[in-house]
């Protein structure tokens, strides 16, 4: 695992993607922040934060992933190994950490940002400070979610456009395809489609405003099962794809 964990990393930090990645998350938080009125609502999101940082997570996850099907590279790999598992953990490993760097580099800036454009803001008031966090926290755990998805996505069709267009879809619509479904579902179909995969999504808004709870049927604690049940979930499935591909 170890030999793994090496190769891997040493591939993702010679690729551009992931600096071009934290160079564009950055820089569209700062066109947020200085073309719109800095208010509570934006710096909690952190300057749009979720919607940047998932964007991003497809694009490298993607690319990472499916870079060596590419450049048919991943023939050498898997013959060099015996269990397939430390090479697909690695990926998923990897790809978390980034993950946690570009939440911790958007809290950072978003703390920059506020202290530098709206001092006249606390971070005492109504729990500014708190919120921002918690939602910084549901993003990663939702970007998390989104990785395992997005390596079974991979292991299912090894074309990177493909994938980066099902993950952006999955941004944009999963958290209203949830809403308009269970929304509009009876009361006994309700307890079962508030379960489904896409409602989860809805931790990163849920988190720091509670209102979102009469969307999704669910507390906080629920949503966190569901993410933490649904990412082992799709791991094993895409783990299992990734074992039985053929080279």
């Amino acid at each position: 695992m170890q030999t793994s964990l090496s190769q891997e990393w040493y591939k993702f930090r010679h690729q551009k993607g992931p600096l071009m990645g934290i160079l564009a998350l950055l820089s569209l938080m700062f066109i947020m922040a200085i073309s719109v009125p800095v208010t509570r609502t934006a710096i909690i999101t952190g300057f749009k934060t979720p919607q940047w940082l998932l964007m991003i997570i497809v694009i490298i996850g993607a690319n990472f992933m499916i870079m060596e099907d590419q450049h048919t590279t991943i023939r050498t790999l898997l013959y060099r190994h015996t269990y397939r598992w430390s090479i697909y953990l690695a990926k998923l490993l990897i790809l978390t950490l980034y993950t946690g760097v570009l939440t911790t580099l958007s809290l950072l800036f978003t703390v920059l940002l506020k202290t530098t454009l709206a001092s006249q803001l606390s971070w005492q008031s109504e729990r500014l400070f708190s919120h921002l966090v918690v939602g910084m926290a549901g993003t990663c755990l939702v970007g998390i979610l989104l990785l395992t998805i997005i390596l079974l996505l991979s292991c299912l069709f090894p074309v990177n456009t493909v994938v980066i267009c099902l993950g952006l879809i999955l941004i944009f619509t999963g958290q209203g395809i949830a809403s308009l479904t269970i929304g509009s579902s009876s009361p006994i179909l309700v307890n079962i489609l508030k379960w489904q995969p896409l409602n989860m999504l809805n931790l990163m808004a849920q988190l720091p405003d509670p209102s979102y709870q009469k969307d999704t049927y669910l507390s906080n604690l629920q949503l966190l099962a569901g993410i933490i049940g649904y990412s082992g979930f799709f791991l094993a499935i895409g783990y299992w794809r990734f074992k039985h591909k053929r080279v």
